[in-house]
């Protein structure tokens, strides 16, 4: 039939590619091109971020180092000890954020901190030193009316925050196994320095600020619920997963 009428080839084409998508989307797939699914069933690695696709990207402040020592974080009143952490990590974010780590932060302040002396908001924000490929850290230049200095304060990866403190190979040493242990447990860690100076001018990069080590941070991520499920999809249909991520590895592996 074809052969004889030739003119019926698009539309059988239209009406056979119409079925193929309406039969797909029975399965909860929505298809506007349908090249895309004879791709995608060739498929045989799939590359896949960590947060907020494996984990939920709600995080939660669970974990806290200073000073030698460790606090997991619960529903009791934060030790006194480990305030001025919180305090120079809240001020090396930034105002009003919407970023998931530096909100677990701030929800610590309102539980902990919120009438406290740690809390300044008389002071006023001079400059922001923003992360780059360079250096995975960002720092925050403040000053009162009472100061006649800039107070400065960063967090970052651990890494990061060892270099802008200059530390030497025995402390690294000594801080990468506390770092290791907390990301054995999936924590997401970040690591928090401070700094003051008296300057007539602002300096230019971070690596000109003389930082001092004040902490770690650890941060608990939920995985998301049916990834377990859809890895194992993905291995029965013979395709390698990867996860991609810019976490500490021993996180990572631990969230593999």
């Amino acid at each position: 039939a074809i052969a004889m009428l030739p003119e019926e080839i698009p539309a059988v084409l239209t009406i056979f590619m119409a079925l193929g998508a309406w039969r797909i989307s029975q399965k909860n797939v929505l298809t506007r091109k349908m090249p895309a699914i004879e791709t995608l069933g060739s498929v045989t690695v799939l590359c896949t971020d960590k947060t907020g696709t494996i984990t939920e990207n709600k995080m939660i402040l669970n974990e806290i180092y200073a000073a030698a020592k460790s606090h997991k974080l619960s529903e009791e009143a934060l030790p006194e000890e480990f305030h001025s952490l919180i305090e120079f990590a809240v001020l090396a974010s930034k105002e009003d954020s919407f970023d998931p780590m530096e909100k677990a932060i701030t929800q610590i302040v309102s539980l902990n901190l919120i009438d406290s002396e740690h809390v300044h908001k008389d002071w006023k924000l001079i400059q922001e030193y923003p992360l780059s490929k360079e250096l995975s850290a960002m720092s925050m230049a403040w000053s009162s009316s009472e100061q006649e200095e800039y107070s400065f304060y960063s967090k970052g990866s651990p890494e990061a925050i060892f270099n802008l403190c200059h530390l030497s190979d025995d402390e690294i040493k000594s801080l990468i196994t506390v770092v290791e242990e907390m990301a054995s447990r999936g924590l997401r860690i970040l690591g928090v320095a401070k700094s003051k100076a008296k300057s007539q001018s602002l300096p230019s990069t971070q690596h000109d600020i003389d930082f001092e080590f004040c902490g770690l941070l650890g941060f608990f991520d939920p995985i998301r619920s049916g990834v377990k499920e859809a890895v194992s999809d993905c291995y029965s249909a013979g395709i390698k997963v990867v996860m991609i991520t810019g976490d500490y590895h021993v996180t990572a592996q631990n969230i593999a």
